[in-house]
């Protein structure tokens, strides 16, 4: 298998390291010349992850893959910005890491780039083409996006703990801490510094997927493990997933059956629903559909 290291500079000076793999034809069945692929919370493009089974039937079907890494990647480090990882990040930030990374798969002349995140990246997917709208993507998908809304959180089970970690954060931003630590529970167990914490979860809900996948221009595949649609982040997802295309037509749910929020096992579940969904939009050549 032929790697190569890859990296990115943003517009605000964060460098990006990624692994870039190109078909060994150029017959794109899939109709696609590159697909960008991002980690979830706290992840990074090395680790093993089911983008590596993919990438496999990616590649077979004409199309480059790219695993990157965004400025959360791995729970902490240092940047030229500061402190950054996933206990420091600010998630719209990842507007400028995802241009970086479009850039430079424009620089290499691929032109019809898809996007495909999992978890937090799923959420940064969406979010990204809510607000950008991207001519240069063609097709993105977001596999297990939680929902970030600080109404459903409140009014959960688990609102009374929710609520006490959310005013501490809330202290140690107005006293001047924000980039002080807190132990969190709710709705994962973790720790974020405390503006991190209330960027993510906080009464403006800002990534709140249900609210942002409909602002989509390009055709939007949600998917969700059959398995986790009991979480607390998950559940409204699994509700109202499948009536999200009435609402907007660029947008399309699947529920994977089997697959757990990691889809180790469910790869090939995964890829069908994927496929089938690229047939559905036109993004597969006609005369490929057969093969």
């Amino acid at each position: 298998m032929q790697v190569e290291l890859v990296s990115v500079e943003t517009a605000d000076g964060v460098r990006l390291d990624g692994a870039l793999r190109r078909p060994a034809g150029g017959d794109k069945r899939l109709g696609l010349d590159l697909l960008i692929c991002h980690h979830g919370v706290g992840g990074n493009f090395y680790n093993p992850y089911f983008f590596d089974d993919l990438g496999a039937l990616l590649l077979d079907q004409g199309c480059a893959v790219v695993r990157v890494n965004s400025r959360g990647h791995d729970q902490a480090y240092r940047g030229p910005r500061g402190k950054l990882g996933a206990e420091y990040e600010i998630i719209d930030d990842c507007r400028q890491d995802w241009r970086a990374w479009l850039a430079f798969a424009e620089s290499l002349g691929y032109r019809r780039i898809g996007l495909w995140g999992h978890s937090l990246g799923a959420v940064k997917t969406i979010y990204y083409q809510s607000i950008e709208r991207d001519p240069r993507v063609v097709c993105a998908v977001a596999s297990s996006p939680p929902r970030f809304s600080y109404a459903a959180y409140l009014a959960s089970d688990e609102g009374a703990r929710f609520k006490a970690d959310m005013d501490r954060a809330r202290h140690l931003v107005a006293t001047g801490q924000p980039e002080a630590t807190i132990e969190v529970a709710v709705p994962i167990v973790s720790s974020f510094a405390a503006r991190t914490y209330i960027d993510k979860y906080g009464p403006d809900s800002p990534y709140d997927i249900l609210a942002r996948a409909p602002g989509s221009t390009a055709p939007l595949l949600v998917t969700l493990g059959e398995l986790e649609i009991d979480g607390l982040a998950f559940r409204d997802l699994a509700e109202r997933g499948p009536g999200l295309h009435a609402v907007s037509p660029q947008v399309s749910y699947a529920l994977v059956p089997g697959a757990d929020h990691s889809y180790a096992t469910r790869v090939p579940a995964l890829w069908d629903a994927f496929r089938g969904w690229l047939s559905d939009i036109g993004v597969i050549p006609v005369a490929a559909l057969t093969t």
